[in-house]
């Protein structure tokens, strides 16, 4: 098989029962594309949604200039630490050096205008880019308050943990890996690169791929949560303890920064 030379860029959305926020959030996409340097690809893992989410993302796909979305669907709803695995070791197998891989939420809490900073930080060498609610210029609107110190809190314990240094948020699911990151990270941990099921596994992808890649860095992002349509899909008491759990287990392993 021979080998593609040219630039490709992938954004991954891992999806479930977000029939009224997937097709805007292409919509947005597609504004941002014309401003990539390198043609985009949407991978789309649908874990198992039950409402009209696919459908809506085939009537989109008919549109004259629709991006191209491929759906890698599950059979069921597995977690998004599943959804995860599957996109991002799909990806890591097809990916040259040079490539992006974007990583976003499917319920358009994400703005894509942030693509083309995090692409230049890419290029810049920071091989893991994060779009950031803490970092100058970040902010979050429409979080109930309970969510935001949940996810303060536990990026302030990670960051004391683990000191991924050039990041301040550690669970925002926002994200620009270079292709080169996302193989090494691969071919390091194999099927042990993600084992979280749930929204803890983002925590747990950046603390092990950051000490493989060069340098990291974030951007600001205005997390839009009152744009989202459907309910929150996370339950607070079991992510309190699954990040527990996974510094626990992260420690033993002695996964820090170089």
């Amino acid at each position: 098989m021979t080998r593609r030379t040219e630039h490709m860029y992938y954004l991954m959305l891992p999806l479930y029962n977000e029939e009224n926020a997937i097709v805007p959030l292409l919509e947005n996409v597609e504004k941002v594309v014309p401003k990539l340097g390198a043609p985009l690809r949407v991978v789309i893992v649908d874990d198992g949604s039950a409402d009209k989410s696919v459908e809506r993302i085939k009537e989109y796909s008919k549109r004259k200039n629709a991006v191209s979305a491929e759906v890698i669907p599950h059979p069921k709803n597995m977690g998004l630490g599943q959804a995860m695995r599957t996109g991002i070791y799909t990806l890591a197998q097809k990916v040259n050096d040079d490539d992006i891989v974007f990583t976003m939420d499917a319920d358009n809490t994400h703005n894509p205008e942030h693509m083309p900073s995090m692409e230049t930080a890419v290029k810049a060498g920071h091989e893991v880019v994060v779009a950031s609610r803490y970092c100058s210029g970040g902010e979050e609107r429409g979080l109930k308050l309970y969510r935001s110190i949940l996810s303060r809190g536990a990026s302030t314990l990670l960051s004391i943990v683990f000191h991924c240094k050039g990041i301040r948020d550690y669970t925002c699911g926002y994200r620009a890996y270079s292709g080169r990151l996302l193989k090494e990270a691969y071919q390091t941990y194999g099927d042990q690169l993600i084992t979280e099921d749930g929204f803890t596994c983002m925590a747990e992808l950046l603390i092990k791929v950051h000490p493989l890649a060069e340098s990291a860095s974030e951007v600001p992002m205005v997390l839009r949560y009152d744009l989202k349509g459907g309910a929150s899909k996370m339950k607070i008491m079991k992510t309190i303890i699954r990040y527990w759990h996974l510094i626990k287990v992260l420690k033993s392993k002695k996964i820090y920064k170089k």
